[in-house]
């Protein structure tokens, strides 16, 4: 079986520009485990020439990992690529793909299923919210964009901070009250009815913490990780579960909660796309206690395979 390992490699020495895309050693990783199930895996660039590549590479799969290229819906095209070829892939289509890298779509179709963080978009109704504020991208994923300054005290802040965010990376920015509770990421695998929580994860810091770009740079210095959390994960779970469903993620996500001053986990965002970095990555850090490296990548593709009825060599 032929395996498209659909990616988008970061360029040495890139900026937060590219943030999102996979390094080299991170596509090494994931193609040498995916070989262990006697695939022969090719990684295959996602950029402008992917249907022509896809065309003639005469694939029997792809293994999605690409964040694409364009804006809003960048993370969407290469799903959309793969569906309009007939070509099986992993992870979830491009309608969840779209909707969960817009935050405020995303807290709309949880909500109110799922618990939010009172927000605004752009500069409306900015007032109406408690400060202090976390300002981000609202189309951004890997953090890109959140710094510490990122923490703003008040309206004026906020305000100035937005226009900034608008002139970097022409996109809406997300004014979200400030969760004082603890930040958790959720680990889900699966499908339908069978989809279960793989794994969560606490990540604390110095106080106020701010899961910032700078921080996760610096993680092994700046962040401590608590497996599992330090606290009852029940509703945790049944949140994180409830979220993945309603956002239609298929085979794998990540989610991830912060908890407010009376200890409610509320919904921050969905990754469907979530990062395989074998020393980094969240999702491979909360799980390294429950699975191997090369099962936790080769999961994701048998889920798909079952998912598509497609029997694994």
């Amino acid at each position: 079986m032929k395996i498209a390992l659909l990616c988008n490699v970061r360029p040495a020495d890139a900026d937060e520009a590219f943030e999102e895309f996979d390094s080299p050693e991170t596509i090494a990783a994931i193609a040498r485990a995916l070989a262990g199930l006697c695939l022969d895996v090719e990684p295959v660039e996602a950029d402008r020439d992917l249907p022509a590549k896809l065309a003639t590479g005469r694939y029997d799969f792809a293994f999605n990992i690409a964040e694409g290229v364009g804006r809003r819906c960048r993370e969407a095209i290469p799903a959309a690529v793969c569906e309009l070829m007939g070509l099986p892939f992993t992870g979830s289509d491009a309608v969840t793909l779209g909707i969960t890298l817009d935050k405020w779509l995303a807290r709309r179709v949880v909500s109110p299923d799922v618990p939010v963080a009172a927000a605004a978009l752009d500069d409306d109704r900015i007032e109406e919210l408690r400060f202090p504020v976390i300002v981000k991208p609202n189309d951004e994923g890997s953090s890109k964009g959140i710094h510490a300054g990122s923490l703003a005290r008040d309206a004026a802040q906020a305000r100035e901070r937005s226009r900034s965010l608008r002139e970097e990376y022409g996109c809406p920015v997300l004014v979200e009250e400030f969760l004082p509770g603890a930040e958790i990421t959720v680990g889900v695998v699966g499908n339908g009815r069978g989809a279960r929580v793989l794994g969560m994860m606490e990540i604390a810091g110095e106080a106020p913490f701010l899961y910032s770009l700078d921080v996760k740079r610096d993680f092994r210095r700046r962040v401590r990780y608590h497996v599992p959390p330090r606290m009852d994960t029940a509703l945790l779970a049944s949140y994180a579960l409830n979220a993945y469903r309603l956002l239609g993620c298929r085979d794998i996500a990540r989610l991830d909660f912060r908890q407010d001053a009376a200890g409610t986990p509320r919904f921050l965002e969905c990754n469907p796309l979530p990062g395989l970095n074998p020393e980094s990555s969240d999702l491979v850090i909360l799980s390294r206690g429950i699975l191997p490296y090369e099962q936790l990548v080769q999961g994701i593709l048998r889920e798909a395979a079952v998912r598509y009825g497609i029997p694994l060599p």
